[in-house]
Order: C-alpha cells, then structure tokens, then sequence
C-alpha cells in the first residue's frame, strides 16, 4: 500500500466571523482528511457509504488544487487515495470505472504530486508502487497481446527508475541522520538556561483557533531502505514473466541489475528486522529468474533445479514461517509447470520422461507438504488461497497419472487425488466465506465445480455457467495456462456447458 503523510494539527488564532467554505490550502486539506476518516469509519461496514466519502475526499482535494495549484500535500493525498480506492476490491465493486482507468488516473495523480516536489521520497515511492500495479494489470498475462506487454514493461522500467530515485534520496537521508548522530554523541547537550524564556507562544484562555496542517517527517532507518529495495525485488520478479514472452534479450540486464541491489542491500543488513522479508523476496525472485532462464533456453533442468533448491536453502528454517512455506511451495509448482510444458516441445524418452515424472511427483508433494504446513501455523493469513494452492497441488499430481506421463503412482491413486483436490477447493469456499474473500470464493467455487465435472458430475460447473459463464471461462482459463487442466478435461467440461 501507499506511503501515507503523517498530519499533525495545529491552532493559530482565528478571526471571529466564520469563513463560509474552505479557502487556503489547509482548508481544503482538513476537509478532505475529515472525509477520509469518515470512509475509514465505514470501510468495514458500509462500502458503498465509505467509497461515497472518500470520493467526497478526492473532490476536496481536486478543488483544493484548482485554488491552489502548487499544493503539494494536497495532490499527495488526492493521488494516494485514488491508488488506495484501487487495491480494495470492495470499495471497486461500488464503481463504475474499470480498475485500469483508475490506475491510470492514479498515475497521472501521483505524476502530478511528485512535479510538485521531485526529491519527495514516500512521493517517489507511491508513483512506482502505482506504476507497477498498472503494469500487472494491464499486461494481460498470457492472453495480452504484444501491445499490452511492451506497455507493461514500459510501465515497469520507470517504476523501477522510481524507485532507484526513492532509494537515492532515501539513502542520502539516512546518512545525513548518521552524520547528526554521531555529532551529537560527542557533543555535550545544553539545555535551557534557568529564567531564559521560551520561544513558545502561550496563548489567552478562551482565544479563538483555527487549524492548521503540517507534515511530519519521519526519519529514514535502515528498514525504510529495505522497503524500497524488497519493492525494486519484487518489481523484477514480476518482469520475469512478460519477458519470457516478449523481452528475451533483456535477461541480462536483469541478471546485472539484481546483482547491483544484491550488493547494495548488503551494507544495511546489521540490525535490520527486514532480514526475513528480504531474503524471501531474493528466494522469490531467484526462482522466477531460474524459471524463465529455462523457458527462454537460457538454462538447462539440471542449472533450474540447482538455482530453485539453492534459492531457499542459505540454513534459512522456514518451518514456523507461513509466508516463506507458502512461497517455496509456489515456486516448487512453477518449476514442475515449467519443466512439464518443455515436454510438449521437446522429445523424451521413456527413461527420461521417468525420470522427470518422478521429480514432477517428489516436487509436488513437497509443496503440498509445505502448504500443509503453513495452514497449521498461528500466524497464517489468507487460509483460503492455501487451500486452493493446496487443492491445485493435487490436480497437478493427478495430471501426472495421464498421457504422455503416464506416471504409476498418480494413475494408480487418480481417483483419491481427484477426491483431495475437491475436499481442499470446497474447505477454501467455506473459508473465504468466514472471511468474506469474495474473489478466492468464486475461484474456489469454480474449482470445485470443474473437478465434480471430471468425477462425472456436471450439475455444479453447469449452475455456475448458468450463473456467469464469462467469469467461470475466465478461472478455466487460468487453470489451463497454469497446467491443471487438459484438452481432455476441458472437453468433458465442454460436454457438461453443453
């Protein structure tokens, strides 16, 4: 989420005939807070009165601006609220624009507020942060078109820009901090004088106030560079993949790059309490390099397999971890699709197709292990997204039971995997309903429904088709590009729609 501006609210003395609307750059600026607080109030109760409120918000600012054009808090907040409405999926079911267009309009906010002030690091950060939401929005996956994805990776490379500028200044900050520090360790504080008087005005009891806003800045630690670099990760973790399909010459750079960050981050590592979270994101994007090396022909299985197990290993113990088991498991499945989709262009033999089905199989069954896991943990969030993984886990072993694998093992215990992978798709519906995770709801649901139609019953998939079939295609898509499902399968789901 975006950085927000700490408020703090002053008084000043004010004159006693009221003002009939807001005036000054602080007016705007306090009417448009008290309509924030008024939507945080209603968020969790009410969306559509707290998506009316933060609306009033972003009115207050944008009328603030057209006064007082140069107001840098003012577009600040109005750009930040406008990115924050944008990752709530259910203040967005209460409007009427598509999330790209609010993305768009929120890039063009946070443009806008860092003219204002260029050397503004949370300024520098929230437009890359929004950029890069723009960018995995608008790529279309595997089904956007080569447009999509060279716009997308535009909007990458200046995020990252962004950020490298963010990191800069932030960097500069933190050691001017150091500087001061270290000063005044050796130099003797002085206090006030007895009897000198204080520069602090007191004022009258009873004088009129009015308010007044400033911004508090808050100083740079070593953890706020952290952020930043863990964001530069995650930014060319997810580059990877659109570069697979329309960048392959640039893996390079990338390889370069991360390597810089790598050895930037090792100067700030001492007395962080980031050291977890980074190297999650290194593991992260480590894997998701070694994968789409291997898609592109840069790398062979055996480098693949050494860069994915060297990736989570470093004596790291990820046992009372959820995020990290979460996230080795993720990575254990994108190698098994990765490899199994090399299949389709590449001859094996019997004894290497084997071979390979046996290391697809011990993989899958670590990554469920590692889910299994997770979901035991007291810290856990998000179980119902677990669950699907853990029920997507099983439909990938029970694929392996198929032509060309042909794998024993899977095609002996098909029927029990098919039978798992429902149990763990219908516990993720019940869960999301608990938490009210209305998108991991209507996956689960769709899941659940396509695995009854593999096990012969199409009554659910054909409820659901009734119901919203663009939606329901749209999850068999997805399952397809991710290697759960078949020409076979989605044949027999064709002849339930029918």
């Amino acid at each position: 989420m975006p950085k927000q501006k700490q408020l703090l609210k002053l008084s000043k003395k004010k004159e006693k005939h009221p003002v009939a609307g807001p005036e000054t750059a602080d007016d705007f600026l306090a009417a448009g807070v008290e309509f924030e607080e008024a939507g945080e109030k209603w968020r969790a109760g009410d969306a559509s009165k707290s998506c009316r409120f933060f609306t009033r918000a972003i009115d207050m600012y944008g009328a603030g601006l057209r006064r007082h054009p140069h107001s840098f808090d003012l577009a600040y907040n109005k750009a930040r609220l406008q990115y924050e409405i944008s990752q709530q999926l259910r203040l967005l079911e209460q409007l009427p624009t598509p999330l790209v267009e609010l993305l768009q309009l929120a890039v063009e906010s946070h443009r806008y507020a860092l003219a204002q002030k260029q050397d503004d690091a949370d300024a520098l950060f929230n437009t890359a942060q929004v950029l890069t939401s723009l960018a995995e929005t608008s790529s279309g996956g595997h089904t956007g078109g080569p447009t999509d994805r060279e716009n997308a990776l535009k909007a990458f490379r200046e995020a990252l820009e962004l950020f490298q500028r963010c990191l800069d200044v932030q960097e500069y900050q933190w050691n001017e901090a150091q500087t001061v520090m270290g000063t005044m360790s050796t130099t003797p504080s002085q206090g006030q004088h007895e009897g000198e008087e204080s520069n602090v005005s007191q004022e009258q009891p009873g004088t009129p106030q009015e308010e007044q806003w400033v911004s508090i800045v808050e100083p740079i630690t070593a953890d706020t560079l952290f952020d930043t670099m863990i964001a530069q990760i995650e930014t060319i973790t997810a580059m990877c993949g659109l570069m697979v399909l329309q960048d392959p010459s640039g893996f390079p750079w990338m390889e370069e790059y991360s390597n810089s960050l790598f050895q930037r981050m090792s100067s700030f590592t001492e007395g962080s309490d980031k050291l977890q979270e980074l190297f999650l994101s290194r593991a992260n994007f480590l894997c998701a390099y070694a994968d789409a090396s291997f898609r592109v022909g840069n790398a062979d299985l055996p480098t693949y397999q050494r860069e994915l197990n060297s990736a989570f290993s470093n004596d790291q113990d990820l046992s009372n971890i959820p995020q990290g088991l979460c996230d080795r498991a993720d990575a254990f499945m994108a190698f098994v699709l990765g490899t199994y989709s090399a299949m389709a262009s590449t001859p094996l033999s019997d004894l290497d197709l084997t071979e390979l089905s046996d290391l697809h199989w011990r993989y899958l069954t670590r990554a469920l292990t590692d889910l299994t896991a997770a979901t035991k943990l007291p810290d856990v969030v998000n179980l119902p997204k677990i669950h699907i993984r853990r029920g997507d886990c099983e439909l990938m072993r029970f694929r392996l039971g198929e032509a060309p694998t042909l794998y024993k093992q899977a095609a002996q215990n098909a029927a029990l995997l098919l039978k798992n992978a429902e149990t763990y798709y219908r516990g993720a519906v019940k869960l999301a309903q608990v938490e009210k995770s209305q998108q991991e709801e209507w996956e689960a649901m769709v899941k659940e429904a396509v695995v009854n139609g593999l096990n012969g019953g199409g009554r659910k998939i054909s409820e659901l088709l009734r119901r919203d079939r663009a939606r329901v295609q749209a999850v068999i898509e997805e399952m397809t590009d991710e290697g759960l499902l078949g020409r076979r399968h989605l044949a027999i789901l064709e002849h339930h729609a029918a």
